[in-house]
């Protein structure tokens, strides 16, 4: 798979998974909580091109997935009542 297929499809997979977060809060509010899940996604992508720990796609996109809700409780855990 070349570089630019491979981001492109790590664009695609973060796409829904915000787009599943966006559907499930019914708005926007989950933002502040999945923006360092992104970047970690994007860090984690870059990372393992190299070191090659997780398979790609399919293993990436699950802990993906797992990053994306860990960040969110944390967000919601901090936020104020």
């Amino acid at each position: 798979m070349t570089a630019m297929r491979s981001w492109a499809l790590l664009a695609i997979v973060c796409a829904v998974l915000l787009g599943g977060c966006t559907a499930l809060a019914g708005d926007v509010a989950h933002w502040p909580g999945s923006l360092p899940a992104i970047a970690l996604m994007v860090l984690g992508k870059a990372v393992n091109d190299r070191v090659k720990l997780l398979k790609w796609p399919m293993e990436f996109a699950f802990w993906s997935a797992i990053l994306l809700i860990f960040c969110n409780l944390v967000y919601l855990h901090f936020k104020p009542l």
